[in-house]
């Protein structure tokens, strides 16, 4: 809704492809933009490679992919099964890495965009009884900086928003779309209190009514 307001044309994936069609049909009737939703892997790359394809086939191209796909913290590190943090992995690092791969690779060839990948405060800092998240976002947040220096000569910016304990989610919105309107790459962290919502306030109020229209509190 954030990209929508700002006059964007936005694909979103996600792998329920019934809910993101109706997701994405409601917000371009309601916002008149174009707006699609398509199904996506980020665990495997081929689909995710599908993904991209296809949002720039029906966009006419892309500028900006967002790696937004997250498991959040789960119990304490000594309770958490093998299985549960083999899964935190592949979606909270491996996908970040095979979407800012594959995106790259799209972007370098046309030479710009821009990759957004969302870490967390938690790899800043850490998280006390979310010790793998923790380290999936830590690991996040190393690649951002890596390949914001590795990826800036083939015009590519890479962005890392990290938000704060339990920010307010219109201030993660406006901190990533902020990210692109100013072409801000590396780290860029979100308070909890949420500072974006006092300078963008006209375009968070847009967003709650939409919220709303749609069923969403």
């Amino acid at each position: 809704m954030a990209f929508l307001a700002a006059g964007a044309d936005v694909a979103i994936g996600d792998s329920d492809l019934g809910k993101v069609r109706a997701i994405t049909a409601q917000l371009s009737r309601i916002h008149g933009a174009d707006m699609i939703g398509l199904p996506v892997e980020v665990t495997d790359a081929d689909r995710f490679a599908e993904f991209l394809d296809g949002a720039a086939g029906r966009l006419g191209g892309l500028d900006v992919v967002v790696n937004a796909a997250e498991i959040g913290p789960g119990d304490g590190f000594l309770t958490e099964s093998a299985r549960e943090s083999d899964l935190r992995i592949d979606v909270n690092v491996r996908a970040v890495v095979t979407g800012s791969r594959l995106a790259g690779i799209r972007f370098a060839e046309q030479g710009y965009g821009q990759i957004i990948n969302i870490g967390s405060a938690a790899g800043v800092t850490a998280a006390i009884g979310a010790a793998v998240y923790s380290a999936t976002k830590h690991a996040v947040l190393g690649l951002g900086a890596a390949l914001q220096h590795g990826l800036a000569d083939e015009g590519v910016i890479v962005s890392t928003v990290a938000p704060g304990n339990a920010p307010h989610p219109e201030a993660v919105a406006d901190a990533i779309v902020d990210c692109v309107e100013h072409r801000r790459g590396g780290l860029v962290e979100v308070p909890a209190a949420g500072w974006l919502r006092s300078v963008i306030a006209d375009r968070t109020r847009r967003r709650a009514g939409m919220r709303r229209l749609l069923g969403h509190a």
